[in-house]
């Protein structure tokens, strides 16, 4: 009896020593790493490293006055991928998993070569060893993967940016408006513009995303389709078909059917995100026709 009790009370001890020493651990020793590709307003690309604490349990008894509140730390590394006034092109693919964490691509074409002059050696001699010619420039091609891209305007500014929430999904953010899509994107590095490439490679040129997420949810309001104070609650889309990349814009509209009962109803339009022109479809149509009821 006495050896089991004995077992008990080390078993205990054990246990509470293993208990505290993960709370000491994950109190005082919780920390993320973030990475932010940003491109610049003169059209570098650059990665930035940081390193954030979550969290830091440790209390003391000892009161203590109230300080100034303390600024986000700055980033500890930056990581130069492409220098400033250089195309690149940085594709983004929609993540397989959960994880938040999205794969960028950084293209930088081979520069042109120069025209100039070939020496005499090379005229009068066609089967002098290879190492007498210039070598041939490549593409420069940079794999990355970070937690969101985000372009930068003249001042300094957030313009836009792309993250991930969950798997194979993408979210462009343009300040409070969110546009969700499941299809890859690329950036152009010089005029910030983001544009769908084809499905087959190299088979077309990519779908230009001229109109951003808040110019379309405003281009909506302003053409009188959805009523601003229903913009802020509206789910954006972008999508492609054979009319080309679109938003498709869900919301809610709200008042008295026939001026009597009052109802809620969904609605939805469609937008051209390449000329911000309405797109109509079946749905939208009998949509807005049973709208036209509701006041």
């Amino acid at each position: 009896m006495w050896y089991i009790h004995s077992m008990r009370r080390k078993n205990l001890t054990i246990s509470f020593f293993l208990v505290a020493t993960l709370f000491f651990f994950s109190a005082n020793f919780s920390f993320a790493k973030a990475d932010d590709l940003v491109i610049t307003d003169d059209g570098g690309v650059i990665l930035y490293v940081t390193n954030n604490v979550l969290a830091d349990s440790t209390k003391s008894n000892v009161e203590t006055k109230p300080t100034a509140p303390v600024s986000p730390p700055a980033p500890v590394k930056t990581v130069p991928i492409v220098p400033a006034h250089t195309e690149s092109t940085i594709k983004i693919n929609p993540p397989i998993n959960n994880d938040q964490k999205i794969q960028v691509t950084v293209t930088t074409p081979a520069p042109l070569q120069q025209s100039g002059s070939v020496s005499p050696t090379k005229t009068l001699n066609p089967s002098s060893p290879s190492i007498n010619k210039p070598p041939v420039p490549q593409a420069t091609v940079v794999t990355k993967t970070v937690d969101q891209v985000v372009a930068k305007g003249a001042g300094g500014q957030t313009v836009f940016s792309i993250k991930s929430d969950k798997a194979n999904q993408l979210t462009i953010s343009q300040e409070e408006v969110k546009a969700k899509t499941s299809l890859p994107l690329q950036v152009d590095s010089l005029s910030h513009a983001i544009s769908v490439p084809s499905s087959s490679e190299g088979s077309a040129n990519p779908s230009r995303v001229s109109v951003l997420p808040k110019e379309a949810i405003q281009g909506v309001v302003n053409k009188g389709i959805l009523e601003s104070k229903n913009a802020s609650n509206a789910q954006v889309t972008l999508t492609k078909d054979a009319s080309g990349v679109n938003y498709t814009v869900d919301s809610v509209k709200s008042g008295k059917l026939f001026g009597v009962f009052s109802i809620k109803a969904p609605d939805e339009v469609q937008l051209s995100a390449q000329t911000g022109k309405i797109v109509p479809t079946p749905k939208t149509t009998i949509l807005n026709f049973f709208g036209r009821f509701i006041k």
